[in-house]
């Protein structure tokens, strides 16, 4: 009997035969209708028809142009649906679908594709919506991501983030130098990385913006970023302020980002006005929903 390796390799050559066989159906069915109304065939394989509306779908799914759909993209595209296709009746017949798990799965993605598909274009009208005055004055409010950027550019310790612990903190504070935490840390077997970086005042809370352009010529922060604690020391700061074009573009971006948070929370708001719960469930849920995220607020201290 054959291992599981070989079976794979032998499932893989039949259905590839399969589709290059159906392949060469190809000239002969141009003018068909699909018998599910699905649009005009261009492949069988067993029962199944290929039509053209799916080719074109893959297409997109691939974010393939027009004009780059050449015979040997189209071949490509044809043979994964065909492949698919085959291999999907195989697992009906081995009634793989009436599986509970798979069924589920089935029901989840389904749901995950409406869902993304609502929530994408309500996105979309709402931004598209958006005028001129919107982005100027989204612009005003927030100098120091247009007019007053600014970008700290720093010398950097990264640690990891369950490093960062009140008696890493207390073993630090006092310490001027990043050659100091470097000596401290092998002492404490702790990893950690040395690098260069940049801080944008784009991406940073302005108490925090403050706080650095306030900083003294000594100083030492630390910070959470990511998956990572990170030590820090300014090594200048320069202004950078976005011109008209790239503070519009910028601007269009965040307050769809703001959008959408807002969104998201109507709905969160909707879901509750709807849902109930059954048994314990109520006394677990009983907060639900949870309170929007907020944006992670910069731990940064001077040491």
């Amino acid at each position: 009997m054959p291992g599981q390796g070989h079976l794979s390799i032998l499932v893989t050559r039949s259905a590839l035969l399969c589709a290059f066989g159906c392949a060469l159906l190809l000239g002969g069915c141009g003018k068909k209708e699909s018998s599910n109304g699905g649009g005009q065939v261009i492949a069988h394989v067993g029962p199944d028809d290929v039509t053209i509306q799916e080719l074109e779908n893959e297409f997109r799914l691939a974010n393939i142009p027009s004009d780059k759909r050449n015979d040997a993209v189209t071949r490509q595209g044809l043979n994964e649906i065909l492949t698919r296709k085959f291999l999907a009746r195989q697992a009906m017949t081995a009634k793989i679908d009436r599986e509970p798990t798979i069924q589920l799965d089935i029901l989840r993605n389904k749901e995950q594709i409406l869902a993304r598909t609502l929530v994408q274009r309500n996105l979309s009208a709402s931004v598209s919506s958006l005028g001129q005055a919107d982005t100027n004055q989204y612009i005003a409010a927030h100098p120091l991501q247009f007019a007053k950027r600014v970008v700290f550019t720093t010398e950097e310790i990264r640690v990891p983030a369950e490093a960062v612990t009140p008696a890493l903190g207390e073993a630090t504070k006092n310490m001027k130098t990043l050659a100091e935490i470097e000596t401290k840390l092998r002492a404490m077997n702790i990893a950690f990385q040395r690098a260069s970086g940049q801080l944008d005042s784009i991406n940073l809370p302005p108490p925090l913006v403050a706080q650095l352009q306030a900083k003294k010529s000594d100083d030492v922060f630390l910070t959470r970023v990511g998956a990572s604690g990170l030590f820090f020391k300014i090594v200048d700061e320069r202004a950078a302020p976005l011109g008209a074009q790239d503070s519009e573009k910028l601007a269009k971006e965040m307050l769809a980002q703001e959008k959408l948070r807002a969104a998201n929370e109507e709905t969160a708001r909707d879901v509750k006005g709807f849902a109930k719960f059954e048994g314990d469930y109520a006394r677990i849920m009983a907060d639900f929903p949870p309170k929007a995220d907020t944006p992670p607020k910069a731990d940064a201290s001077a040491k």
